[in-house]
């Protein structure tokens, strides 16, 4: 199989076939991210794609999931998807094909061509929609706002596209966080993801937003702050959804699916901040500073 550069794939793909269909994200310039920083974007040679099928036939004939590594392979025009597709199927004919989308990558695809892709066994979408706040999605340079992220995932549950949403906890910053979980609950409370990343942001050297940290224009959240903001976003949600908050990133871990678990896990939060102190805060602090990923 080739890779080039960071193979990056959420949790659930860890047994999936994992092919090289981009390098690199055709977006590159949210301020938090260091994934992609020195990969420049380009698409996977079909001659590669082709071999690496061959290679994964070979030792995975009965895979049942396939997973597309790229930074946003969904970004590629419907009649390339398509043609992967058709390529992959080729070696695994029921194959779930999965992967990273940005919200940018579906403005341009109609609700025919999701459904064509649909049938065509393109499915479990990852997108890193990270807020549902209008100003940290600016501030953060996301390339899209929250009438975009609602009315795009609204185009994928009408074509029948299951997908997976990422929250970033602590983007909006000191102050800020429960404004944050409110906009991200009521985004979310229009919308039926299947389930939602959990995770909070570690600011990288070689991003944006730590040249803002340091010149004092960006205040990160106390680790008390980013409980309070994943409670409070947790409380807010109406529809069913699994909470995977297992993340080396986060001050507290959990997996729990809504609305079953939700009174425990709220419960659970709630108990955590009772008992929290600054000794918590100060060595939950240390970690996230020795931290080498968001």
């Amino acid at each position: 199989m080739h890779y080039t550069g960071p193979v990056v794939r959420p949790p659930h793909e860890a047994n999936s076939i994992l092919l090289e269909v981009t390098v690199g994200c055709t977006h590159n310039h949210c301020t938090f991210c260091t994934f992609y920083h020195d990969t420049p974007y380009r698409l996977a040679p079909k001659s590669q794609i082709e071999a690496d099928l061959q290679e994964a036939k070979f030792y995975r004939p009965d895979a049942k999931r396939l997973f597309a590594v790229g930074g946003d392979p969904f970004s590629l025009r419907t009649a390339k998807l398509v043609a992967l597709a058709e390529q992959i199927h080729q070696y695994f004919p029921n194959i779930n094909i999965a992967m990273y989308a940005r919200i940018s990558s579906m403005f341009n695809k109609s609700l025919d061509e999701l459904k064509q892709l649909r049938a065509l066994g393109i499915n479990d979408l990852v997108i890193g929609v990270e807020s549902g706040d209008d100003e940290v999605l600016a501030y953060t340079n996301k390339g899209y706002n929250r009438a975009d992220i609602l009315r795009e995932c609204q185009k994928l549950e009408a074509a029948d596209i299951s997908y997976r949403v990422i929250f970033l906890g602590g983007l909006a910053g000191k102050g800020n966080g429960l404004r944050n979980a409110d906009n991200m609950a009521s985004l979310l409370n229009q919308l039926h993801p299947t389930h939602m990343y959990m995770t909070s942001v570690a600011i990288q050297p070689e991003s944006p937003m730590y040249q803002d940290v340091r010149d004092g224009k960006f205040i990160e959240a106390s680790e008390q702050e980013r409980i309070e903001e994943t409670l409070s976003l947790v409380a807010q949600l109406e529809h069913p959804i699994t909470l995977l908050g297992q993340s080396v990133a986060n001050p507290v871990n959990f997996i729990a699916t809504l609305p079953e678990q939700k009174a425990e896990l709220v419960g659970e939060l709630h108990q955590v901040l009772q008992q929290f102190s600054d000794q918590d805060e100060a060595h939950l602090r240390r970690q996230r500073e020795q931290l080498r990923n968001i």
